[in-house]
């Protein structure tokens, strides 16, 4: 509790700053001393923390101007926030407070917080500078967030790469590791097993594309090495654009964390184990458990309707094409209403026979399809074949006659 509320507080203050930086914005020429740099902050304990930020920080001592421009902000009072954040159409925005309680945030958080100033010329800064200013104005500063595509880090690079147009070049070829955009977030994600989970979960194949070095700077980290390589023209020669970090605060070492038991591939494993020793049992008393397949089949088919929801119903590019549909089958929900029944209707034999036949598809040659999956998903997906193949046996071995011994 008192966590939430020191981010409503901090929150409401940015707000005020916010407004009170608005009025010193405007028709401010800042001075060629001013320093405009790329500020990189450390992942943090939250799932939406865990990737890192990044932002821009313009100090003017001349002016006594020290800003920091963030494009990783929103409103939580925007009408419908939740809907639209589900749907994928939050907007962000760009918001200005001073550079000291931004830090002050982050080492509350005990997140680290590095610099690289840009080597720009006055003329460059100040081109720069309006940029930044033209784009906090109220009908430019929000935007449709995107993950992967528009995000605080690549507004920063494409909004330098809009004011020097031509004149920027990243040189980081040598980072290219082949990486797809679902190996690069999972770079970020072994202190989130179930954040993990869910995103490996909801997002589809889209991400699994290899990623070119451009595009890896939508993560914060890769955004500090782009700049660091990066080079800018002036006067007809290519300069660095920006040095190496330099920490501005530096984290506390994190406190060893125990192991986790309750991971999602553990209770996955522990989920099959389960079934198939409930199997097993009713193999040997002839007979079905009717609650665990109600139960095994309403949560797929519930789930696999999130995620046709997620693909068709929203605007996130990332859920499209999810392969997790071959084990989380929307219509498994209809099924489920039957499966409680001691007769089960042919259709409903024939449909757990052929759905167990695609599962099992799935397991055996995920290795080829286009998308990545958890390693939580095999033993789910050998769960609901398992069952479904057991079910469809169990119907038909009922149906078949009874031949008298002699």
């Amino acid at each position: 509790m008192k966590r939430f509320l020191k981010r409503i507080s901090l929150l409401l203050l940015i707000l005020l700053l916010a407004v009170q930086a608005k009025a010193q914005f405007e028709g401010v020429h800042i001075s060629p001393e001013a320093k405009i740099s790329l500020i990189t902050c450390s992942s943090g304990d939250d799932l939406y923390a865990v990737f890192g930020h990044s932002a821009v920080r313009v100090q003017d001592p001349t002016l006594g101007m020290d800003v920091i421009f963030n494009y990783g902000t929103f409103d939580f009072n925007e009408p419908n926030f939740y809907l639209k954040f589900a749907r994928g159409k939050l907007n962000y925005k760009l918001s200005a407070a001073h550079f000291q309680d931004f830090v002050y945030n982050y080492a509350q958080e005990n997140r680290s917080v590095f610099e690289q100033e840009l080597n720009l010329t006055p003329e460059q800064k100040q081109k720069y500078w309006l940029f930044l200013t033209n784009n906090y104005l109220p009908a430019n500063r929000f935007y449709l967030y995107d993950f992967f595509f528009d995000n605080c880090a690549t507004r920063i690079r494409d909004g330098l790469e809009a004011t020097f147009p031509d004149q920027i070049k990243f040189n980081i070829d040598h980072l290219d590791k082949d990486y797809s955009f679902r190996n690069l977030i999972d770079l970020y994600l072994p202190p989130q097993p179930w954040g993990d989970f869910g995103i490996d979960l909801a997002l589809g194949a889209k991400i699994d594309r290899e990623a070119t070095p451009y595009e890896y700077m939508f993560l914060p980290d890769f955004l500090s090495q782009g700049f660091a390589n990066a080079t800018i023209n002036q006067s007809g020669q290519a300069v660095p654009l920006a040095g190496k970090p330099v920490a501005v605060f530096t984290q506390e070492p994190p406190a060893d964390k125990p192991f986790a038991l309750f991971t999602p591939t553990i209770l996955s494993w522990a989920l099959l184990l389960i079934v198939v020793a409930a199997t097993l049992l009713d193999i040997k008393k002839k007979r079905r458990s009717r609650t665990l397949d109600t139960l095994l089949f309403f949560a797929a088919g519930l789930l696999g309707i999130l995620l046709l929801l997620l693909w068709f119903g929203t605007d996130h590019q990332a859920t499209a094409n999810n392969f997790n549909l071959l084990w989380a089958i929307p219509t498994h929900m209809v099924a489920a209403f039957y499966l409680g029944k001691r007769i089960l209707p042919e259709w409903v034999r024939r449909y757990m026979e052929i759905s167990g036949l695609i599962t099992g598809m799935f397991v055996l040659f995920w290795w080829i399809l286009p998308q990545e999956p958890h390693l939580a998903f095999i033993p789910l997906a050998l769960t609901f074949a398992l069952r479904a193949e057991y079910i469809a046996w169990f119907e038909k071995k009922k149906k078949e006659p009874v031949t008298a011994k002699v």
